[in-house]
């Protein structure tokens, strides 16, 4: 199976290098504990090594550990806690994706990046704890899309960048806290999610399309005025939002970003304006200026 290029180099069957990986083979010799401890010498856990695991419960890794592989927990079907040590700088692709009992994760401070599916479909995954000096800046594809026991999610403050549908489906996630510095919300990032209130920071500069869609519990919101881009149909389908206020004039703004019983709040004769007349939404508009 696949390990970490540069890492290590291959003596027969025998992979060392500063650090050992182990890989699907080694890992069978661990394969039947509920309590999944690895021996300190061992820096990454190769792809795939622990997939479709029946016994592990939970995770007793030590510091010292620095990569985990793509898949590399994938479907283990009793693991309910990964608590990751702080160590830990890389984890691959679905590394914990559909683990049907998985209930927390603890994201250690090194990791930069929660790639693509990563906890996909992690249906009873409901906590999810960020190191207080966590350096994450992105949270990517399909992350945590369909984890349906979410209630809330609180960003660590150097997230820059939410990829798309990184929250596809969450349908019971009611709180979020974007931090200040945030960038780009990707598209169908909160597909299906259930904030009553969105209260974005002033750095967001782009929301890609759908990116709201058919969060039904959503009744107002006022967006950012450094946004730049609003794709389309970002907030269609939600069908209890009444007002979308609008205060600067963005400089690209898509079709159908709101239902049609939704009004748009914004100044007369700015583009919004503009854009609400040439599109057929029912205009709000803002006293003063």
């Amino acid at each position: 199976m696949g390990a970490f290029e540069g890492e290590y180099m291959s003596d027969r069957d025998h992979l060392t290098y500063s650090r050992e990986v182990m890989t699907r083979k080694y890992a069978e010799t661990y394969r039947k504990r509920e309590e999944l401890k690895l021996p300190k010498r061992c820096g990454a856990i190769g792809d795939a090594a622990f997939r479709d695991n029946i016994r592990i419960e939970r995770l007793a890794l030590e510091n010292g550990l620095r990569r985990i592989g793509k898949d590399g927990f994938r479907h283990s079907v009793a693991l309910r806690e990964a608590r990751l040590p702080e160590s830990v700088e890389k984890i691959g692709d679905g590394c914990f994706a559909d683990c049907p009992r998985l209930k927390e994760t603890y994201i250690p401070k090194r990791l930069e990046k929660i790639p693509s599916g990563a906890f996909k479909e992690d249906r009873r995954l409901s906590k999810v704890t960020f190191a207080d000096d966590s350096v994450l800046s992105r949270i990517g594809k399909d992350a945590f899309s369909e984890c349906v026991e979410l209630k809330e999610i609180l960003l660590p403050p150097k997230v820059t960048e939410i990829e798309d549908r990184a929250f596809y489906r969450c349908k019971d996630l009611k709180s979020v806290h974007f931090p200040e510095g945030l960038k780009r919300i990707g598209r169908e990032a909160f597909y299906f999610c259930s904030m009553e209130t969105l209260e974005l920071p002033e750095s967001v500069e782009i929301l890609d399309e759908k990116a709201f869609f058919k969060c039904t519990w959503l009744t107002e919101v006022c967006l950012p005025v450094h946004i730049r881009r609003i794709e389309k149909w970002v907030f269609h389908g939600c069908s209890r939002l009444k007002v979308l206020e609008i205060r600067h004039d963005p400089e690209y703004i898509g079709e159908w970003i709101i239902n049609r019983a939704a009004r748009i709040r914004c100044y007369q004769g700015s583009k919004v304006d503009k854009y609400c007349q040439e599109s057929g939404f029912t205009v709000e508009y803002i006293d003063g200026e």
